[in-house]
């Protein structure tokens, strides 16, 4: 008997989103193992009178075609912070098998340098994990379930999964974190099992028996290295895209007066010093929040009071004019205890520049 295959498209992305917990589908196809039969009648007569009827039946089994569909619910990139954890991409695994069937699933990084969404991978991201739709909640929740499998998964049902991973490249005191425009790649493989273990296709050389169940698979090549048509297993791919604030900091210092009448002040003792610190964030970067600048005053030096500025204008290469911003306190900004100058700025948006100026003597 001759059998064929076909390949079947994945299942439309658009109803998973939908319905994200877990879609039912008809079966596809015929079930495996159903036994197909067939009968053909002869009738006939012999001298004008009628004989008995003559009949032959032919029965065969249906073989397993298996296909597995691995598809990204994420239309573009998913946004991320630096340092994230938790972060989530979606997709769905469809068996278009004709039998229902076991998946084990993978979740891995892809190599460094390939193409993605919107530029090239450039960093691996840490703590990458595989969850189940559960259906309690659509969405990732903490309800969903951890998985290395899906089980017995109908013949053209579809379940939704979470690969999970944290935007660290390597843990630590502190981190190693990506930056603004970095992108991640994770792809999610689904291989075809039966009780825990990859199921294998019937050799081709194997003759096709009338009353066993053969095994050919159907899939298409996945994105995964070594995925290759009718293997058994499909993958697919999501990319995070870092969204960071681009923060530069600049701090620079210039003699305002040795009280020596010099028209080039020189840093001698009972010198005053003026600091100035620029904080900038890169344009297109995203904003960078309560951001605390913090700078102790060196033990040689004595800080002057009431010359704290906030936000004034920066003229390189070393001044803070007290201009366009607004003067700081000591009670609010000078920790004499600690000898500490600070401040919090709310929020430095991309493009933007913070400063903040004073002035201490050299003892």
């Amino acid at each position: 008997m001759r059998r064929t295959s076909t390949w079947l498209a994945a299942v439309s992305g658009l109803a998973l989103v939908s319905t994200p917990i877990a879609a039912q589908s008809a079966p596809v196809g015929t079930a495996s193992g159903t036994d197909i039969t067939n009968t053909v009648q002869v009738n006939y007569t012999v001298g004008g009178v009628a004989q008995n009827q003559i009949t032959a039946t032919d029965t065969f089994k249906v073989d397993r075609r298996i296909n597995v569909t691995v598809a990204t619910l994420d239309t573009a990139a998913v946004t991320v912070s630096p340092g994230q954890t938790n972060a989530v991409t979606t997709f769905t695994v469809t068996n278009n098998s004709n039998a229902t069937l076991d998946f084990l699933l993978a979740a891995t990084n892809q190599a460094s340098g390939a193409a993605t969404f919107g530029g090239n991978d450039n960093f691996n991201v840490t703590n990458i994990r595989i969850f189940r739709e559960t259906g309690t909640t659509a969405g990732f929740d903490a309800s969903d379930q951890l998985v290395t499998s899906l089980s017995n998964l109908a013949s053209g049902d579809a379940a939704t999964v979470y690969v999970v991973s944290d935007m660290i490249i390597t843990p630590g005191s502190p981190p190693v974190l990506p930056a603004n425009g970095d992108i991640a790649t994770v792809i999610l493989s689904a291989t075809a099992a039966s009780g825990g273990t990859a199921i294998t296709q019937t050799p081709s050389t194997t003759p096709n028996g009338r009353t066993t169940v053969e095994t050919i698979f159907a899939d298409l090549a996945g994105v995964a290295t070594g995925d290759t048509a009718r293997d058994g297993r499909h993958s697919a791919r999501s990319d995070y895209r870092v969204s960071g604030a681009a923060l530069t900091v600049t701090k620079v210092s210039r003699v305002i007066d040795d009280y020596l009448g010099s028209s080039s002040p020189r840093s001698v003792p009972g010198a005053l010093v003026e600091y100035c610190i620029v904080v900038t964030n890169a344009s297109g970067a995203a904003a960078a929040n309560a951001l605390a600048l913090t700078d102790v005053v060196p033990a040689a030096m004595t800080y002057e009071p009431g010359t704290v500025y906030l936000n004034g204008a920066f003229t390189a290469p070393d001044t803070c004019a007290a201009t366009g911003g607004t003067a700081g306190s000591d009670s609010a900004n000078y920790n004499a205890g600690t000898r500490t100058v600070s401040h919090t700025f709310s929020s430095i948006g991309a493009g933007e520049t913070r400063t903040l100026r004073f002035r201490a003597k050299i003892n």
